[in-house]
């Protein structure tokens, strides 16, 4: 209830910022004090534009901020590519608290990020770290228990998501035959 709330305070907020923060706000407040004055002749919605602009872009990223705060939404290329730190950093610390709960969480987690190619960076992140503490088959069997571990494999093969081939430690890490001293 409380982020219904603040959606109007963070969208004040965000056109005061945008207005007097950068130079498309002043064009804005120059162009309607000109107008006022009489300097030009534009209509009103012309004069107005920058700062129209303002209020429709302030209106985006309020609701883009929302849906990435609730969790529905990746940071956007914009934000990756301006805030490449912070975006690692917050991504290593999420990685952590996943694995840190278990190959449950792990596997069911990349499942549903694998769907979405937005996420995709990320679940093979996520992968590539849980592979340290568990193995592939064994993320796969917790990702959907509803259908074989080999059909999840495939899925997040198909999904675009590298994967240690089978026979490897990372994939199945113990021997299926006992070992027999050799001669």
């Amino acid at each position: 209830m409380k982020a219904l709330i603040d959606l109007p305070v963070r969208f004040i907020f965000a056109v005061v910022a945008f207005t007097f923060g950068g130079w498309i706000g002043w064009l804005g407040i120059l162009l309607v004090i000109l107008k006022l004055i009489g300097v030009t002749h534009w209509p009103w919605w012309l004069a107005t534009l920058p700062l129209e602009y303002g209020v429709l872009y302030s209106l985006y990223m309020t609701i883009d901020g929302a849906l990435y705060r609730a969790g529905l939404k990746d940071v956007g290329g914009y934000a990756r590519f301006t805030q490449g730190e912070l975006v690692a950093q917050h991504e290593q610390s999420k990685t952590q608290e996943i694995i840190s709960e278990g190959p449950e969480r792990i596997g069911a987690t990349i499942d549903a990020l694998c769907g979405d190619p937005n996420r995709r960076r990320f679940a093979q992140a996520l992968l590539d770290a849980a592979l340290e503490p568990y193995f592939l088959l064994q993320l796969a069997v917790f990702a959907d228990k509803k259908v074989n571990a080999h059909v999840t494999i495939k899925k997040w093969r198909d999904a675009g998501l590298k994967l240690p081939a089978e026979g490897t430690p990372e994939f199945y890490p113990y021997d299926d035959e006992p070992s027999t001293p050799k001669a």
